[in-house]
């Protein structure tokens, strides 16, 4: 292992202490029979366990053995109905729970799992992507935004920034603390994700030693504001910049080839299956628009062909501060095209692996949409982590082959038996010499 283990129990301690420091919503009353913990600690529970049905196996658990694994696993005193749930979680912001993913960050730090993600000589890659996860014609709250079809017809939807660690040699990503894209107090425009984005980097950027994060983002974002507020906040980046949008800077590199300015590389790469030879272009300090004055950057391109019959594979281009050379330009670009890991690796994953992004678990008139897709986030974070740092969770997930496989067997296990917390829980699935706790029936 890479570093130093990290338990689901610690994970969950973080969850924990970061509902201890919520503000209570609710006025005080006799009538107030769940505390704010077991609501926030059910809704994780059910997405920490991809079984939407979770909460309503472990009432049945506990009318039949006075026990539950809502409560053995998680630490929940007593199990909401749904309908409380969601109308005490609608008045509970999201950005209430976003210190768990920083206390997470520190510990994978602290512990050494961070190291091999680290490129271009220490570097950190953040990818940067907005992603749509409600739409409704019918449905809103405050915190929506909306648009307006071509037939008249008003639509609404919450969409966020879901920032995840990436490498170009890791199939995991590392979730940190979203942004959501929602109306902001005083603004005449609606939000955009750029505007999230410089939120993001704004509120976080202490999370991260100086210097030592570089941002992806494709070319949305490579554009002269986006890219000062970068270097205000202390990030690099890498961001995707194509013709179209940037015709000046493409009118200087028209200029500097026929000066012969623009520097050529070519490597021979075997990918596992077959060579392929990657053709570098670039140029560094090149004006990155024409209005005055202009941020000089660095730019590169790549194009790649399989070498045999010379079939193109890949090409793109990027801006970066970091320099530029013969030496450097392959790993730039390797960390560039990372990028798509934020879309594979993070949102298909969310959308098609169980945790149902795009269902609609509750909307509410508030927070309740913002505040369920941030623990769903956490759920997936927690995944990660064990993945990376839990050897026994490692093994149980080899041993089942798949995803799907792993939470299926495990959704039926708590369903039927009682077991005295998560660790309990894969001894089991691990060891048959292990049994439930001593009560189940």
């Amino acid at each position: 292992m890479e570093g130093s283990p990290l338990s689901f129990e610690l994970l969950l301690s973080y969850l924990h202490r970061g509902i201890a420091a919520l503000e209570e919503p609710r006025e005080w009353s006799n009538a107030k029979r769940y505390s704010l913990g077991d609501m926030v600690l059910s809704a994780f529970a059910m997405f920490y366990m991809q079984c939407p049905s979770f909460l309503e196996h472990q009432r049945q658990m506990q009318s039949r053995q006075g026990k539950n694994n809502a409560s053995q696993l998680f630490g929940l005193q007593q199990i909401p109905t749904n309908n409380q749930l969601k109308n005490v979680l609608d008045q509970v912001s999201a950005s209430s729970l976003f210190a768990v993913f920083r206390w997470v960050y520190q510990a994978l730090s602290s512990k050494g799992w961070l190291k091999s993600y680290e490129v271009l000589g220490g570097q950190q890659l953040i990818g940067l992507d907005g992603v749509e996860y409600f739409s409704s014609k019918k449905l809103h709250c405050s915190e929506c935004s909306s648009r307006t079809h071509k037939n008249g017809e008003v639509s609404h939807h919450h969409s966020a920034i879901l920032p995840v660690i990436v490498a170009p040699e890791k199939d995991t990503v590392i979730a940190l603390m979203p942004e959501f894209i929602r109306p902001q107090d005083g603004a005449e425009k609606q939000d955009s994700e750029i505007a999230a984005a410089k939120r993001w980097t704004r509120t976080h950027q202490t999370l991260f030693r100086p210097g030592t994060v570089t941002l992806l983002g494709d070319d949305l974002y490579s554009r002269q504001p986006m890219c000062e507020h970068c270097i205000e906040t202390g990030f690099n980046f890498i961001f995707t910049c194509l013709p179209s949008s940037h015709e000046s800077l493409y009118e200087w590199l028209a200029y500097l080839e026929k000066n012969d300015e623009v520097r050529e590389h070519e490597e021979r790469f075997w990918n596992g299956r077959y060579y392929e030879i990657r053709r570098y272009r670039y140029v560094n300090g090149i004006p990155l628009r024409e209005t005055q004055p202009s941020l000089a950057v660095n730019w590169c391109e790549v194009s790649i062909h399989k070498e045999a019959d010379q079939k193109p594979l890949y090409g793109n281009a990027f801006v970066t501060l970091h320099p530029i050379d013969n030496n450097s330009v392959g790993d730039l670009v390797q960390a560039g095209r990372a990028r798509w890991k934020t879309e594979n690796e993070s949102h298909n994953v969310l959308k098609t692996k169980g945790y149902h992004l795009e269902h609609n678990f509750g909307h509410g008139e508030q927070h309740l949409s913002m505040t369920l897709l941030t623990l769903n986030w956490l759920a997936f974070l927690f995944h990660t982590v064990l993945h990376l740092a839990d050897e026994s969770y490692q093994q149980i997930r080899h041993l089942r082959g798949t995803r799907k496989g792993f939470f299926q067997d495990i959704q039926a296990l708590t369903k039927y038996f009682l077991f005295d917390s998560w660790q309990h829980l894969i001894d089991f699935m691990l060891d048959d010499k292990v049994q439930p706790s001593s009560n189940t029936s």
